[in-house]
């Protein structure tokens, strides 16, 4: 992930109390680029249903945790690139 990855999403406008939450590294032609749908939650808030990595949901008190969740929720969605643990094995009975 980019330094802040909070600059990374976009929130495109549905209505007046509702958006999309999208990754700009993705394709906006690209399914994949739509993590979550937000809505405005009465009397205050935010509701979100997590669309990337699974489904789920969040509420979330104000913009600002919404963004920083959002981008610790791509995080840890995030594929890992470890190498993996080598298997370990005996050797055939035809050795011994």
């Amino acid at each position: 992930m980019s330094a802040d990855p909070v600059h990374q999403l976009i929130l495109q406008p549905l209505s007046p109390t509702a958006w999309r939450l999208c990754d700009s590294r993705v394709d906006s032609s690209d399914a994949a680029s739509v993590i979550a749908y937000v809505e405005a939650a009465d009397p205050a808030g935010f509701d979100v249903t997590w669309v990337h990595g699974g489904s789920g949901s969040a509420w979330f008190a104000d913009m600002d945790q919404l963004l920083i969740g959002a981008a610790r929720h791509v995080a840890a969605c995030a594929p890992r690139r470890a190498k993996p643990k080598p298997i370990a094995h005996r050797p055939p009975l035809a050795a011994l």
